[in-house]
């Protein structure tokens, strides 16, 4: 279904998190030549005279004879370096082009480089520097185009660079051009830091490039006679100091989480850039003064961590050691907390170590090198702000919002006499809020079945608790799902765990279980079946190969076979469904919010009786897709979005009804002034038509009509709620005739 408010930037920018060397990698968001505004004039016209360009020629400036000399003797000895497939000299109106087009008939270096200008004090917008960059290229240096294939700003941003589509040959990398892409990020990073909004928007498009052009990230490519990675900078194929010092240095983890597909993982930037003296004496005089180093302890990231009560979140650190090296298992930092329910926990080794006084040292750390750790921080279940001190880094943990559900562990731990009173209370609590608004009834006993839009050959699943497969204890939190002609296929990294008799009320116990003949090869469980359901309990399972951010879900995830592809499904209680139902952002106003929180559900339940199935045949109830369902974000959407979880909560098991009968609420984004009724958009038999005659919507005067029009407008809602009107008063406005009850 539409969306009520255009599917605001968090679809468009979601981060990708996949892996290049899988088939059909997803293509990154790129800023086209027209939507950036280049100038196509001057790929035929120069406007500060005329000049020609090989495009051998083009990506480093210095002493040319001696570079000329190397260039001969490449072409002389790797001639199927410089091999090209076509020519084009001409546009498609018949001018001649300034730069001809040349095409490379294969791809084996992707070249990260950066434009070396600096961004600090630059007040000009990303557009504005790439059409100057083009504008230097292009005229003020007469090539006729501009050199990269790609630039990428600040902000992530990806800009489309030389005109020709794929495989043109660019101008980036002398007597290298051919057979080569060249990447450019804004900045000079010799004296500036690439954004980790770079860093991630690099990784999307050398995976998307890697998987176009067939290439390797695991492997090697030879190229001028030198092996090496098919990612490379700038300096590692020609005689310059481009991409500069700060990303160059990254460069090794660039390669590695490219090749694994950890588009959003952090790139750990150099503290400082290391001169070497020219001269031994003054080499001498720099090692005989220096003062001996102090160990240091810093984070990366904020020191203010934000989430909900009970929520578990991760930090990063790094110590840098000082001029002795620190044995393993050394005391790092002294760990203080103003709360002793704030849990803290140091992964070493693989393994998630509780942190009771102290940071130890995972393994030995020689002198100046830098170790980098990884913590997990549990937030007390009581929504407040804390205090977490590690050596001379203190940390502000703020709990805001809605409770994170115990697992079930915790819960059975719990003393049932104590359980029964806080659930009474809660009842109690929530019978007084219903005689006071509508007689509302939980729905956290009805779940809804979404059909996920993500499908692969083999698709990765991480949970963050111990997981069930098909009721089956895995003892793993890595899954691996393929497609087994028509069944799903699962396996795990490790023995498949049984339980085992145990005393009454003790906990239960697991021994691993003999391998069968299928999973002696992996050493791990493997079952094959029609349907395999992934349960992680009271956790979360997230969609590791999935190349967005908003990939982690929760309830079940359910694998089938449906069409000759593997199919995502997920299972979760409605209530928790509408939490990351991605329609209305905390920027719009609450009581908007609200009113959509109970049309969703409305919508979402009409279609979960058994007589009003959405997509007959198939086994579930809706997908994530806004244009056939509901845009459907999972617990990303829900974390960045607490208000709505509110309003969500606030509005519990409410749905419009007429009749005594759920009313399938259609909404959409903007109108011109009405809205239109379902004979207008041809839609014959629509169940209770007569609620949907067309209304004045004077909040919207002015606006295009975006989406069906019929039911409730986003302008309109967002026009009523603030001038003040309640949820009840927007949705009474829109859906006449009906009224608000408690889910049958």
């Amino acid at each position: 279904m539409r969306r009520s408010i255009p599917i605001i930037a968090f679809i468009l920018a979601l981060t990708f998190v996949s892996d290049a060397s899988a088939r059909g990698a997803m293509r990154p968001k790129i800023i086209s030549r027209a939507e950036w505004g280049a100038d196509e004039e001057l790929l035929t016209n120069s406007k500060n005279g005329t000049m020609s360009l090989n495009a051998s020629d083009a990506g480093e400036t210095g002493r040319l004879s001696d570079r000329a000399k190397e260039c001969n003797d490449w072409k002389r000895k790797y001639p199927q370096d410089f091999k090209k497939t076509n020519l084009v000299t001409h546009d498609s109106s018949g001018q001649k082009l300034r730069w001809a087009r040349e095409y490379s008939p294969g791809v084996k270096l992707l070249v990260v480089h950066h434009t070396a200008l600096k961004l600090a004090g630059d007040d000009r917008s990303p557009t504005e520097r790439m059409k100057a960059l083009y504008t230097y290229h292009a005229d003020k240096i007469g090539w006729g185009d501009i050199g990269y294939h790609f630039v990428i700003d600040e902000k992530g941003n990806i800009f489309e660079g030389r005109n020709g589509g794929k495989s043109v040959i660019g101008g980036h990398l002398y007597c290298g051009n051919t057979s080569t892409i060249g990447i450019a990020l804004m900045g000079n990073f010799e004296v500036e830091r690439p954004t980790q909004n770079q860093f991630r928007s690099l990784k999307q498009l050398l995976s998307y490039l890697a998987n176009e052009y067939a290439l390797n990230l695991n492997g090697k490519v030879r190229f001028h006679g030198k092996l090496s990675s098919p990612i490379v900078g700038h300096k590692d194929a020609g005689h310059t100091k481009c991409p500069g010092f700060n990303l160059d240095e990254v460069m090794p983890q660039i390669r590695s989480q490219t090749a694994a597909g950890k588009f959003g993982s952090l790139i750990i930037s150099p503290t400082s850039k290391r001169r070497q003296d020219s001269t031994y004496a003054r080499k001498l005089s720099r090692l005989t003064n220096l003062e001996a180093r102090q160990p240091i302890l810093r984070t990366v990231g904020s020191t203010e961590i934000i989430g909900r009560p009970g929520s578990n979140l991760y930090i990063q650190l790094q110590y840098i050691a000082g001029e002795s090296s620190v044995p393993r298992r050394a005391r790092l930092a002294r760990v203080e907390r103003s709360s002793n329910r704030i849990g803290v926990w140091q992964k070493i080794n693989g393994r998630e170590i509780l942190v009771r006084k102290e940071l130890i040292s995972p393994s030995k750390i020689k002198s100046r090198d830098t170790q980098v750790m990884q913590l997990r921080i549990q937030l007390p279940r009581q929504a407040r702000a804390y205090q977490l001190k590690i050596g001379d880094l203190s940390f502000t943990l703020r709990a805001e919002g809605r409770r994170v559900p115990l697992p079930e562990s915790a819960r059975e731990s719990r003393q049932r006499t104590s359980l029964v009173k806080e659930r009474a209370t809660i009842r109690e609590s929530q019978n007084q809020n219903e005689t006071i608004t509508h007689k509302a009834v939980a729905s956290s006993d009805k779940t809804i079945r979404i059909r996920l839009s993500y499908t692969n050959d083999i698709i990765k699943i991480e949970t963050n608790t111990l997981s069930k497969v098909n009721g089956q204890p895995t003892g793993s939190r890595n899954l691996t799902l393929q497609k087994e002609g028509n069944k799903c296929a699962v396996r795990t990294p490790h023995r498949n765990l049984v339980p085992v008799p145990t005393p009454k009320h003790a906990q239960q116990q697991y021994v691993p279980q003999p391998q069968s003949a299928q999973d002696r090869n992996t050493g791990g469980m493997y079952l094959s079946r029609e349907s395999i359901r992934i349960d992680p309990i009271s956790g979360t399972s997230t969609i590791t190969n999935w190349p967005r951010s908003a990939n982690r879900f929760r309830g079940v995830i359910e694998c089938r076979v449906i069409d000759n592809e593997l199919v995502l499904i997920n299972e979760l209680p409605l209530e928790q469904y509408l939490w990351g139902l991605a329609e209305e952002p905390d920027s719009e106003p609450y009581e908007k919010q609200r009113a959509f929180a109970i049309a969703a559900r409305s919508y979402a339940a009409h279609y979960m009786h058994p007589k009003n199935v959405k997509f007959p045949g198939m086994p579930y109830d809706g997908d994530d897709s806004p244009a056939r369902f509901q845009a459907y974000g999972g617990l990303h959407f829900e974390e960045k979005n607490p208000r709505w979880v509110k309003a969500v909560d606030s509005t519990s098991g409410l749905i419009i009804s007429k009749y005594g009968k759920i009313v399938k609420t259609p909404y959409f984004s903007t109108d011109d002034g009405r809205t239109r009724s379902p004979e207008e958009r041809g839609w014959k038999g629509f169940p209770f038509s007569e609620v949907f005659n067309s209304n004045a919507d004077p909040w919207c005067k002015g606006m295009k009509l975006r989406g069906h029009g019929v039911g409730m407008s986003g302008c309109g809602a967002e026009g009523q709620a603030n001038e003040g009107k309640k949820a009840e008063e927007i949705l009474d406005y829109y859906y006449r005739g009906t009224e608000i009850k408690g889910l049958p």
